[in-house]
């Protein structure tokens, strides 16, 4: 093979390697679907932790993991399951965030802190 002909096949070779995707969700795994897998771990250590705590006697929650759109938990009123989210929390494939009435609230802290620290794969209250 003469150089010329080495050089076209390693130039091509690395045009086509800059073609492919650099990153993405696991195989077999979509984007949606890691976030669902995130809120799951959040809504579990959710129920673990604040439903047994003073802070969130007030709060209920009601999980919303539908795998075809975005992946949400609501915090509502305790007993009203019909009552408008006093937080929403949503997830993506690298962690999860929250916002509503109790962003505003002094319990915004623990919450934002036990969701990251939750979505991240951390266990515990």
């Amino acid at each position: 093979m003469n150089t010329f002909s080495l050089i076209l096949l390693l130039v091509s070779g690395l045009a086509l390697s800059a073609c492919a995707p650099t990153s993405g969700p696991p195989a077999g795994m979509s984007g949606n679907s890691l976030a669902v897998a995130t809120l799951q771990k959040v809504n579990s250590q959710a129920h673990v932790c604040w439903l047994k705590d003073g802070d969130f006697a007030a709060y209920g929650i009601v999980p919303e993991l539908d795998t075809t759109s975005t992946p949400r938990l609501l915090i509502i009123p305790r007993g009203k399951p019909q009552s408008l989210p006093q937080a929403v929390i949503v997830a993506s494939a690298g962690g999860a965030q929250f916002y509503g009435p109790l962003s505003t609230s002094p319990l915004a802290g623990r919450i934002d802190s036990d969701i990251s620290r939750w979505a991240s794969g951390a266990t515990g209250c």
